[in-house]
């Protein structure tokens, strides 16, 4: 009987999401229909939207279930409205992304710098010099990507001697606790400024030894909800709200974003390298940390691998590494291995159109191996 009570649940739960589901969507095809988008734009999109099997696999509703998490009973009503809109504007901008791409393929694809590098990346060369502020988006806890984290800031330094350079870091708690104010990191306050992802704390260390003021951006209080509740994403949590939901992240990413103007504001000549998941980095994330100081001329550099490509969904689709570049990894892998994992590939939008479309202006991909931080 209790076997039977479940089975109903949770049906009867599918069908609501389902509905929710569909009139969500309605909601937004009518949004994208009235927008100032030009028309073809509209109309592919609208295509999207009506038709499941034209929605780029289950993206579509992947993300809506991933950013649909009801919050819980009691959460404040502007919260709760603030966290709807950007839940909706998430999937709209993910398909009016996507429709324009699609019209646009071809042209994408001759704007894209595709690379291959053994193990090194000229990153001062690469990396737009007019920007004042450089993006490291990356899924936590990879070891390759905290390695090149480090590295590209040394090649750009090596690269631009006259510039100072800053690294703010997700990772390291805001010791002023204010997010109007600047305090640079020592090394003996690393145990306890970097609590929210400890792997982070000999790379900080790095940082610091090869004499980059290091910041923090995080809010204490984020922090300590964080590990109190074990980094949880069930969204009745009060960590949820506060760290993971699209209302708490675009809180986190204003919080973070009056430190970074902070000290460019102060510096005429600092160049700031920000440390953080794609999910504050990328150009298409609601209330995007990178879009909040766009007139700082931002470069959104993201780090990826094979098992996490679905975090670059329409670069992979609409900017594909070419056939030879593939045909020549498959053959080095045969012949190689070792060479074959030291192998970076590198996509690099020479046309800001495309990095706003795509999400990022540079992706760099890692191999399965850096997931197993090997």
């Amino acid at each position: 009987m209790l076997t039977l009570l479940a089975v109903l649940f949770c049906a009867s739960n599918s069908m609501a999401q389902k509905a929710a589901f569909t009139r969500a969507f309605k909601k937004i095809t009518r949004q994208v229909e009235s927008s100032s988008r030009p028309q073809s734009v509209k109309n592919a999109a609208a295509s999207l939207l009506q038709s499941e099997e034209k929605l780029g696999g289950s993206r579509a509703r992947d993300m809506f279930e991933s950013f649909f998490k009801p919050l819980p009973l009691g959460t404040p009503s502007g919260f709760v409205a603030q966290n709807r809109r950007l839940q909706e504007a998430a999937i709209r901008n993910l398909l009016e992304k996507e429709a324009y791409l699609s019209l646009q393929k071809e042209v994408v694809n001759k704007a894209v710098v595709f690379q291959l590098y053994d193990g090194v990346i000229p990153y001062g060369k690469l990396i737009d010099p007019a920007s004042r502020v450089v993006f490291m988006g990356e899924t936590h806890e990879q070891k390759r990507v905290a390695q090149e984290v480090f590295l590209l800031m040394a090649s750009y330094q090596k690269e631009h001697p006259d510039k100072h350079i800053y690294y703010a870091s997700e990772f390291v708690d805001d010791l002023s606790a204010s997010g109007t104010d600047i305090r640079f990191l020592k090394k003996e306050e690393i145990p306890w400024a970097v609590r929210k992802r400890p792997f982070y704390r000999p790379y900080t260390e790095w940082i610091l030894k090869f004499g980059i003021p290091v910041v923090g951006l995080e809010n204490p209080s984020v922090s300590l909800q964080a590990v109190a509740e074990n980094y949880t994403h069930n969204a009745s949590s009060a960590a949820y709200i506060k760290w993971s939901s699209p209302a708490g992240v675009a809180a986190r990413n204003k919080y973070w974003a009056h430190i970074i103007e902070n000290i460019l504001q102060k510096d005429p000549q600092a160049v700031v390298f920000v440390h953080a998941g794609m999910g504050h980095t990328n150009y298409n994330q609601p209330e995007a940390l990178s879009l909040k100081l766009r007139k700082y001329k931002p470069f959104v550099l993201e780090f990826n691998y094979a098992l996490g490509a679905n975090l670059n969904g329409l670069i992979e689709q609409y900017a594909p590494f070419p056939k030879e570049i593939n045909q020549y990894r498959a053959r080095l892998r045969s012949q190689d291995e070792w060479k074959f994992y030291n192998l970076l590939a590198v996509r690099l939008m020479k046309d800001k159109r495309w990095a706003l479309a795509t999400g990022c202006d540079m992706h760099v991909f890692f191999h399965d191996w850096a997931r197993s931080n090997k």
